[in-house]
């Protein structure tokens, strides 16, 4: 791993850890694997979906876009893109929350409904998607910014995911210089 790629890995931990509490253990090891920047990512892929948990597809596709934030070191909708691909090769139906996602972002009109949806729905795929477009959304673009909106989240699960996103997107050296966000 080099060494830009190493920095966005401890900064996608450190960003992740400021908002794991038990019980999210299968988010965090799905993160760690992500990490793996020498793997295949179809066999980060088929390592997450093998697992005994309901949201193996949402584990396998938070696992695949920090893998490409690390190892490739592009933003999130191109992580984004590149796991989409990945998981349309096993035909999961995942992709739609990528797809929700970026609609979000990209078009106002369906922006209110899709996030109101994202926010009150239980189902971890929509965390998935506002972890997602909580790292889109058109913000200042610095760690600290992403941390304050990513902090007022209700889910823990959405936290940590949009939180490890932002980690990895910019690394250790601005996380560090941000401190812990008020929770």
């Amino acid at each position: 791993m080099d060494k830009c790629a190493l920095e966005r890995a401890r900064g996608c931990m450190t960003a992740a850890g400021l908002f794991f509490k038990p019980g999210a253990e299968d988010i965090s090891q799905a993160i760690e694997l992500g990490l793996r920047t020498d793997a295949d990512p179809a066999d980060i892929y088929e390592s997450c979906t093998r697992r005994t948990t309901a949201d193996k597809s949402v584990l396998a596709m938070t696992s695949l876009i920090i893998f490409f934030l690390v190892r490739d070191g592009v933003n999130v909708k191109k992580a984004c893109m590149s796991a989409w691909k990945i998981a349309d090769k096993f035909k999961d139906p995942i992709i739609q929350a990528i797809s929700n996602a970026l609609m979000a972002a990209e078009k106002p009109k369906v922006r209110g409904k899709l996030v109101a949806g994202f926010l009150s729905s239980k189902n971890l795929q929509d965390k998935l998607s506002l972890a997602i477009y909580l790292n889109l959304a058109n913000m200042e673009d610095s760690f600290y910014a992403h941390m304050q909106e990513i902090s007022k989240q209700p889910d823990n699960e959405t936290r940590i995911m949009g939180a490890a996103f932002s980690g990895a997107v910019y690394g250790l050296k601005e996380v560090n210089a941000a401190g812990k966000p008020v929770i």
